[in-house]
């Protein structure tokens, strides 16, 4: 063990502990200030904070061993996500902000059904489930990644590093709720941008420059820097439309939707969805620059696990200080992450299954206990590969929650009976279209989507057909 890289890593986790913690000082104990923090948030720190929780471990995981795989022509999948989440939230997040408060909803699981004349518990305890198991696998996706750069750093268990950042999850937490979360958010955007700055610059520096780096990787394989992916059965249209699903699915996350219920002013949307969109656009064009550097600089020799090729960069290329800033990168964006999936996990099971609960303080800390020890135990159990959980989440939160969420934030007409078929309908097309291995091609979040929708407006002529045959 390096002690260097220790002492640096101790050092970062130490200030995002401290910064979490402060936010004691302007803690309530209420419901609306653990899960919103008393909305009373500014458009930058919304803006921030949606980015890290968003960008995430998978950042430095999962899109670094996308990249080494895929070439240029993966890039498609920064500009998809980028383009579609622009998209959405432009079009949904003040709506979002205004109607939620309107409500008075604490849950953006409780806001999906909110005013809905409903005949039966199904659809919200299906949305709540549905909720439960994507945010905790979420989760665990970031316990994982997290896990996996201390294991190759330092040799420790994955265990190990799985209850490190659950433990500091709970931390947080428990701290101040939902504004800790946000607090260290904006510390750990930052601290998860310059990491890979630095990384991005001394690895172009040793490659010889972008011109070097096309010409490394045309030698290695001339398909690594086609434009369009290759021997992809399904053209290129379809794949960068699954992409740009991806993006789109944002508005289906409950722990990015649950920033903008936060914010103090719903005239700033805009200021924080710039926020959002300038921080999280710039972490990861510069990520995958990374990840293409990765392919030029590290051997993937003897049963490599690419998405640990940005550690191994880090190892190769950096003083053992700056491995440490890496490491604290990639853990802030592991915890960024995790902490805002397991207060989405609580406010739903506060608010949706045990609801007679929703206003005791104790309550959700429980929940919040319960949530984080399922994710770490998955953890602990599961499978170690980052980017196809995270991609798997992303198709249920996506199909199952961002069409009825777009139909509910532009008021258009919608009963219990549609909104079901649109859940079931998108979720179970995108796990078998995954089943069938069809997302290695185009991502499964686009077709779940494209389903939903479909049975909304069929549903919706249906409905108009019954009108009229009843004048």
């Amino acid at each position: 063990m390096n002690e260097t890289i220790l002492y640096s890593f101790i050092g970062f986790l130490a200030l995002f502990l401290f910064v979490g913690l402060l936010s004691v000082r302007k803690r309530k104990q209420s419901v609306d200030d653990y899960l919103l923090a008393s909305r009373d948030i500014n458009p930058a720190f919304v803006g921030l904070s949606g980015a890290a929780t968003t960008a995430s471990g998978f950042g430095f995981t999962g899109i670094i061993g996308f990249g080494y795989v895929m070439g240029l022509s993966g890039a498609w999948f920064v500009f998809g996500i980028i383009l579609g989440s622009f998209i959405a939230l432009s079009l949904t997040a003040r709506r979002f902000r205004c109607y939620s408060q309107r409500r008075k909803c604490v849950s953006f699981s409780e806001y999906l059904t909110s005013g809905m004349v409903l005949k039966s518990r199904l659809l919200p305890l299906l949305i709540a489930l549905a909720t439960v198991v994507a945010v905790i696998l979420y989760a665990t996706a970031q316990l994982t990644a997290g896990s996996k750069a201390l294991h190759v750093l330092f040799g420790w268990h994955y265990n190990v590093g799985a209850i490190l950042g659950a433990a500091m999850v709970l931390i947080y937490c428990w701290a101040g709720g939902i504004r800790a979360s946000i607090w260290t958010d904006v510390v750990q955007i930052i601290v998860m941008y310059a990491a890979m700055t630095i990384l991005m610059v001394v690895a172009l520096a040793q490659i010889g420059g972008f011109e070097a780096l096309y010409d490394q990787l045309h030698s290695i394989d001339p398909n690594l820097v086609s434009i369009w992916p290759a021997n992809n059965p399904m053209g290129p249209l379809l794949f960068i439309l699954g992409c740009v699903s991806v993006g789109v699915s944002f508005i289906g996350f409950p722990h990015v939707m649950v920033r903008f219920m936060t914010l103090k002013n719903p005239k700033d949307t805009a200021r924080a969805i710039g926020w959002f969109e300038l921080s999280y656009g710039a972490f990861y064009i510069t990520a995958y620059i990374v990840a293409l550097c990765t392919r030029v600089l590290v051997d993937a020799s003897n049963g490599f696990d690419n998405e640990l090729a940005l550690v191994q960069l880090s190892l190769d290329l950096l003083p053992d200080i700056l491995v440490g800033v890496i490491l604290a990168g990639i853990f802030a964006g592991t915890i960024s992450t995790a902490d805002s999936l397991v207060l989405s996990c609580t406010a739903t099971l506060s608010c949706d299954v045990f609801s007679k609960h929703r206003n005791s303080y104790v309550f959700l800390k429980g929940c919040t206990l319960a949530a984080t020890a399922i994710a770490l135990f998955i953890a602990i159990i599961g499978s170690k590969s980052v980017f196809d959980l995270v991609l798997f989440v992303v198709a249920i939160m996506g199909a199952g929650f961002a069409p009825l969420f777009f139909v509910r934030v532009m008021k258009w007409p919608i009963g219990e009976m549609t909104a079901l078929l649109m859940i079931v309908g998108g979720l179970s097309t995108s796990v078998l279209w995954r089943l069938q291995g069809l997302h290695k091609y185009v991502f499964d979040s686009f077709p779940g989507i494209v389903v939903a929708v479909v049975i909304y407006g069929v549903m919706m002529m249906i409905q108009k057909g019954k009108r009229c045959r009843s004048e």
